[in-house]
């Protein structure tokens, strides 16, 4: 695989606005939100792309018949070359890389497991007759600062979507719940791509289950009306706690798909 210049980028757009479902972690990194990578099959004309975001996410999609592609991705799966120091969560388009993937699997000593992601689209009727049981006010809820940017401990935080805590404040949004002046919640936009705003969370542990992370969620949803965002929610489809999340602020499923976790 060839890595292509930032200045390249541009050369994935076409290809990846044919991507059907959820990709805004790889537009992230397509429009330089943060710093991620891109391979190639080659430099000029391009067919095949491996876009990977450093949260671990990663797109395969193009050509699936390039042989001399498949074998250098099957040693990128591998780490013959030790690029790699954590596992990919890998989607792939078109579907036909699903076999691609099974072969590299079945041919080698190297596990792969196999999930499902649900995408999900905000019923605003839904909303609405949920958030009227919520009052924000009696909450300190407030925007999300360079300080907790830096803090906010667990592993859905803003810092591990955005560059810099300067990049966060100035080009995306979040809000934190403060409970006896500590940060319990944040609600964050991991993506934010023209008008579709997607919601990321992280509760501080041992503190689920109080409604931390609902109050949150609502002060960034009321945010994204208000300057007409569209929030949108992905998670596995076995995180339990956040599919139930979603539903209960009116979220509904629009798609359910696979993805692989290629372990390091």
């Amino acid at each position: 695989m060839i890595q292509l210049q930032p200045n390249d980028y541009f050369k994935v757009t076409d290809i990846l606005n044919a991507v059907q479902f959820n990709n805004y972690f790889a537009r992230a990194v397509v429009l330089h939100h943060i710093k991620g990578k891109i391979y190639v099959d080659r430099t000029e004309n391009p067919r095949v792309f491996y876009i990977y975001h450093p949260y671990g996410m990663s797109l395969l999609l193009g050509d699936y018949t390039s042989i001399d592609f498949k074998n250098d991705f099957r040693n990128y799966c591998l780490n013959t070359d030790e690029n790699r120091d954590k596992a990919d969560w890998l989607q792939v388009y078109p579907f036909e890389w699903n076999a691609v993937i099974e072969e590299i699997a079945n041919s080698t000593s190297m596990v792969v497991e196999l999930y499902e992601r649900v995408n999900f689209k905000l019923n605003r009727e839904k909303y609405d007759t949920f958030r009227k049981t919520i009052e924000l006010k009696n909450w300190e809820i407030v925007a999300t600062t360079a300080e907790v940017f830096e803090s906010m401990p667990g592993t859905v935080v803003p810092r591990f979507f955005w560059d810099s805590a300067m990049d966060f404040v100035k080009n995306s949004k979040g809000f934190t719940l403060f409970v006896d002046n500590q940060p319990v919640s944040t609600a964050f936009a991991s993506f934010l791509i023209g008008d579709i705003l997607e919601i990321g969370i992280q509760t501080v542990d041992g503190l689920y289950g109080k409604g931390y992370s609902a109050l949150s969620c609502c002060k960034l949803i009321d945010y994204c009306i208000e300057n007409n965002f569209e929030p949108i929610w992905s998670c596995k489809k076995d995180n339990i706690g956040s599919v139930k999340l979603a539903q209960k602020l009116g979220f509904e499923v629009v798609r359910i798909g696979t993805y692989y976790k290629i372990n390091y």
